[in-house]
């Protein structure tokens, strides 16, 4: 069991592999496992596919959910703080899953919370329950491994949590290396692994790219740049890559490339049901 989930530091290599192979066994599929448990999906920031992936997740497991989706409707409207929200949620349910606009929220709520709080994304800081399913979507996809692919990261890497929570697990798996493509205003602006490459033009790098990781320009953030990737583009990907992305999706990727079998953002969010539900039951179940 793990305490809280506030970043991809928490999560080990064997508590991963673990978690990934029963997900993998269990594909979702009903339990009691979480009868009489609770959680609260305490939402700061818009979501669909974590806050309802995290409900699925636990109905799955016959588990409860207090749902907080928009903290419009709460007493954080009158001027409550996010620890004493914490506090009183935490007398309510087993676990909270706290997404939150402020990098470092997360590791504030768990100071003072008497039950585990699941980091389900802070500003632009992590989003380590995406990674889990990211990083299972790629360990499924190329046979239970994860090491000596060529990583291609596109897009608003200054503001993608996606990214900086992926780059930093998978730099822990040996012989992979990355790709990093964006305009300058929006580079990647944390320490770069040491076999890396960055570049503004992805026409370079698409050739031998095994996992190319599309992420939409952050705009609430104050990005601007607008792109979109051309059929020609991803169909010159060698034929047993994988194109991700952690959703939503603007103008990055056309519809018309979604019947691709490359194309797996819509694996991933099935993925994350699969995984949260494996997740909860570690983490609420002691």
């Amino acid at each position: 069991m793990i305490p809280h989930l506030l970043s991809v530091d928490d999560l080990k290599e064997d508590f991963l592999i673990d978690l990934w192979d029963e997900a993998l066994k269990n594909k979702g599929k009903n339990n009691k496992n979480l009868k009489n448990k609770i959680i609260t999906n305490l939402f700061y920031e818009p979501s669909t596919r974590t806050s309802s992936s995290f409900y699925s997740a636990m109905i799955r497991s016959g588990g409860t959910v207090i749902p907080i989706n928009n903290v419009k409707f709460s007493s954080v409207t009158k001027g409550e703080s996010l620890e004493d929200t914490i506090r009183t949620m935490a007398c309510m349910c087993d676990g909270i899953v706290l997404r939150h606009d402020q990098i470092g929220a997360a590791k504030k709520a768990s100071a003072v919370s008497s039950v585990p709080i699941i980091n389900a994304g802070d500003g632009n800081g992590e989003h380590p329950t995406q990674t889990i399913l990211d990083g299972f979507t790629i360990y499924n996809h190329f046979n239970k491994s994860i090491n000596n692919l060529k990583i291609t990261m596109v897009g608003d890497l200054k503001n993608g949590r996606t990214v900086k929570s992926l780059v930093k697990l998978l730099n822990r798996f040996s012989g992979n290396s990355f790709c990093f493509v964006s305009p300058e205003e929006l580079k990647f602006n944390e320490k770069l692994p040491i076999n890396s490459y960055e570049t503004a033009d992805i026409n370079e790098v698409l050739n031998g790219t095994n996992v190319l990781y599309v992420t939409r320009v952050q705009k609430e953030r104050g990005s601007i740049y607008d792109y979109e990737l051309s059929m020609e583009q991803l169909n010159s990907l060698p034929k047993d890559a994988i194109v991700m992305h952690p959703f939503p999706r603007v103008t990055e990727i056309p519809v018309s490339f979604d019947s691709d079998p490359r194309a797996k953002y819509f694996d991933q969010i099935k993925f994350g049901i699969w995984c949260r539900q494996i997740l909860l039951e570690k983490v609420l179940l002691k």
